[in-house]
């Protein structure tokens, strides 16, 4: 889950967006490139490693570009709300990725609980995974909770089988990353479409990483709670009964705030 993936480069002569570090080139080039990216009507995505200090950061969010962060590179809540404020100001946003434990008081290298909600509150896309750890239920619906109150959003990745304190996150506007595997049987399936209804009902939405082959019943079940599906397989024959729904995800691109920079990765 950490920034491994982070470095490459994804770009195209149709692409509307540039995913780069911050290390990759100097400020004067990343500043042209989140111009050059408005003004095609696409987006600079920069991965911030610690290198451009705070204002730099500033100034490429009121220049357009979309900042991404991290608690093991910028663990300061002030730093990130001034990011979090510059990116509006520029019509972009700021995400942060929260890797460690909710920390009950701050220190030096270390985010808490409170700030993280104030983080929030202030705007910006907090992202949370259990991929290392379990995650209190009733701490992430706080968490959702205060993002909602500043505009914004909480993404949740949940590695495992479906949970019943998801439905609280799911009230409380979440977007909630799951894998197919966690469907295993249709009692399953009706559980994920309920979450699917209360999440997209408070304005979230639960997002299906799907990773093999499913039952077509339960696919259409799935689309029509409306749920987002991702289709992690290669692309099926146009005689399988998978392909269809293939190419209905396909003509739904996800919002670029409900996932952490790249939308195939369950972070």
């Amino acid at each position: 889950m950490g920034m491994d993936h982070e470095a490459d480069v994804e770009s195209s002569a149709e692409a509307e967006s540039l995913v780069v570090r911050d290390d990759q080139s100097d400020f004067p080039a990343l500043l042209d490139a989140a111009k050059d990216c408005r003004w095609r009507g696409g987006r600079l995505k920069l991965v911030d490693s610690g290198r451009l200090s705070r204002s730099e950061l500033e100034w490429l969010g009121e220049a357009g570009a979309d900042l991404y962060t991290s608690d093991l590179v910028r663990p300061a809540l002030s730093e990130i709300v001034l990011m979090g404020a510059a990116a509006r100001k520029g019509g972009a946003a700021a995400a942060f990725f929260h890797h460690g434990p909710f920390e009950t008081l701050e220190g030096e290298a270390r985010l808490s609980f409170e700030a993280l909600k104030e983080m929030g509150r202030s705007g910006v896309v907090l992202n949370v995974s259990n991929g290392r750890g379990r995650r209190e239920p009733g701490a992430l619906e706080e968490l959702a909770a205060a993002c909602a109150s500043g505009g914004t959003r909480l993404v949740y990745y949940h590695h495992g089988l479906l949970e019943a304190g998801l439905e609280r996150l799911a009230r409380a506007g979440a977007w909630i990353h799951l894998a197919s595997f966690a469907l295993q049987k249709e009692d399953d399936v009706s559980a994920l479409c309920d979450l699917a209804h209360t999440a997209v009902e408070a304005e979230g939405n639960v997002v299906l990483h799907v990773e093999g082959q499913l039952d077509p019943t339960w696919l259409s079940d799935i689309f029509d709670s409306g749920a987002r599906l991702l289709f992690q397989t290669p692309p099926s024959d146009y005689r399988s009964p998978q392909k269809p729904f293939e190419l209905r995800a396909g003509r739904q691109p996800l919002d670029p705030r409900s996932y952490y920079l790249y939308p195939s990765y369950l972070l």
